[in-house]
This record gives structure tokens, C-alpha cells and sequence, in this order.
């Protein structure tokens, strides 16, 4: 099944986001898009290092960043933290 609308999952770290995410998108044909998979990719650090080395600020404002650029694509699904949206 193909899916034209878009799926964002939201959810407390932990909360399985990225392994039910993962399944769905794989259901309904969607790309899978995980918020922190890519910024952990990007800075080559884990979301723990660089909560420590850059601090929650730093990675807040990356966080919205990528949210808003990957929100402006067609057919994904993506994985955010709930505080993404939150403020």
C-alpha cells in the first residue's frame, strides 16, 4: 500500500518512535526519516556527547532545523521527540 500523506511520530525518548516508525513506513511504503539518527550522523557524535560537549541549546536549535527541513518533504515518515513540538 502507498501512502500520499505524510506520518510523524511523536514521543518521549524510549518510546519506540523509531522501531514502530520503521515498520509503518515499511508498510505503507514510505521512507523512514529519524530525527536524531541524522543529527548524530551530521555531528558524528551520539545525542548524549553532544547534550554534554555542545549542550541542550546547541542541540535544540539543530533539532529544529532539520524538523523543518525534513518537514517540507512529500511521502516520509519521521521520528521526533515530543518537545520538538512542544514550544
Amino acid at each position: 500500500m502507498k501512502s500520499k500523506k505524510n506520518i510523524v511520530f511523536l514521543g518521549m525518548m524510549g518510546s519506540g518512535k523509531t522501531s514502530i516508525g520503521s515498520l509503518i513506513s515499511e508498510k505503507l511504503g514510505l521512507d523512514f526519516f529519524d530525527i536524531d539518527q541524522s543529527i548524530e550522523k551530521e555531528l558524528d557524535m551520539k545525542i548524549s556527547e553532544i547534550f554534554k560537549i555542545k549542550g541542550e541549546d546547541y542541540f535544540r536549535k539543530l533539532e529544529e532545523k532539520i524538523s523543518l527541513e525534513i518537514l517540507k518533504k512529500r511521502k516520509y515518515s519521521r521520528c521526533f521527540r515530543w518537545w520538538s513540538f512542544y514550544e
